[in-house]
């Protein structure tokens, strides 16, 4: 996989708002709640818990806000985000330096979110909404492969992706704990890893939302 095709992935996520995955871009976050509530920030993946040789993008990490989503996917979203509870979000993607060579041979990249709601329930309609993230026409779902679900309202979906030098692929993967929305994705050469690698990203990011949303 060469550079060309790793720029192609980055500009394919960054259209997903275009084609309509708005869930999706409400998941793709993380963020706080003021005062003593959780930090969700500090619920994210982290690049020291991927294999070695991946890095922050700076360009596509950082604090997206509710006035962000609308301005990026127009003012019909606004209502949603109401309903739902939503409060502020924040996004995060880490690029292998070299998916040819790199610990993860073929993987582009991963990207990881968390997004905090009022209420949990706000949370599960967030994820249940129709048209959006895994359930958006362009991503099929996958069963769980006999793994173990990540946390409630869990989702397994794939989406396949041509570029210049063949075929790629995007696993996806989105989870409730409690009042706070998480999705982890893996960008990769298809046939390089299976859903594994996102469900694996899943439950340590899982694993830092729950300890924020304990000490909150």
């Amino acid at each position: 996989m060469d550079r060309n095709d790793s720029h192609t992935m980055e500009a394919l996520v960054k259209r997903s708002a275009l084609l309509g995955l708005t869930t999706l871009a409400v998941l793709l976050a993380a963020s706080a709640f003021a005062g003593s509530t959780p930090a969700a920030s500090r619920m994210i993946l982290r690049a020291s818990d991927l294999p070695p040789g991946f890095r922050v993008v700076r360009s596509e990490t950082g604090l997206e806000t509710n006035d962000d989503l609308v301005r990026e996917n127009g003012a019909a979203l606004a209502p949603k985000l109401r309903r739902w509870g939503r409060v502020t979000g924040y996004r995060a993607f880490y690029r292998q330096r070299d998916p040819a060579r790199g610990a993860l041979p073929g993987v582009i990249g991963f990207g990881a979110a968390v997004s905090l709601f009022r209420t949990a329930s706000g949370a599960h309609a967030a994820l249940a909404a129709p048209g959006g993230g895994c359930r958006h026409r362009d991503f099929t779902l996958i069963g769980l492969g006999g793994n173990r679900p990540v946390g409630p309202d869990t989702l397994v979906c794939t989406r396949g992706l041509k570029v210049r030098r063949g075929r790629l692929r995007f696993f996806l993967v989105q989870w409730r704990n409690g009042r706070a929305a998480g999705a982890v994705y893996v960008l990769t050469a298809e046939g390089a890893v299976t859903p594994l690698a996102a469900l694996t990203g899943a439950r340590k990011q899982n694993r830092r939302m729950t300890a924020q949303l304990s000490n909150g």
